[in-house]
């Protein structure tokens, strides 16, 4: 949904709009990593926001948060656009089935990642890319997603992603 919105938008007011979803990120990290009485309950008033798995450690909502404004801030809107839209609609696919075929796995699957490119090709074109650059862009986004540090592929799938849709353009 925010990547239609921020296409929408006048560029400065979307910017805008990224920095203040940073801030509001790091508020909420800073608000619960700051306090071991404070986590609790700011993870439960964010709901699923917050993985379990994240707790004491910064969140993949945050580092997305950062992906998406880097990636607006540096790449043309449409390819920025596009690209945050491979992220928020790839990247959940990717799980689902990742999880589905590796039940219990903690690592990220090479089916998962074939869900990841296959759902961020129809994406892209959908959004109208060239079939050759759609097949580029999500062959990098999968890749991207493979990287192995925690919540890392949160920044590196849509920058990458906006990158190579923007070499290409």
């Amino acid at each position: 949904m925010i990547a239609p919105l921020a296409a929408w938008l006048p560029p400065p007011v979307a910017s805008y709009g990224f920095a203040a979803l940073v801030l509001l990120a790091v508020g909420l990290e800073a608000a619960r990593l700051a306090a071991r009485e404070r986590r609790g309950l700011v993870e439960r008033l964010a709901g699923p926001l917050f993985r379990p798995a994240e707790s004491g450690a910064v969140s993949g909502a945050s580092t997305l948060a950062l992906g998406y404004a880097l990636t607006w801030w540096l790449f043309p809107g449409p390819a920025a656009a596009r690209a945050i839209a491979v992220a928020a609609i790839a990247d959940p696919v990717a799980a689902t089935i990742g999880t589905h075929f590796a039940p219990g796995s903690e690592r990220k699957t090479w089916i998962g990642s074939a869900a990841f490119a296959l759902a961020a090709g129809v994406a892209l074109l959908l959004a109208s890319v060239p079939p050759a650059s759609a097949a580029a862009a999500s062959a990098a986004s999968a890749l991207a997603e493979r990287v192995p540090w925690r919540a890392s592929d949160n920044v590196a799938v849509p920058v990458l992603t906006a990158a190579v849709l923007t070499w290409l353009a």
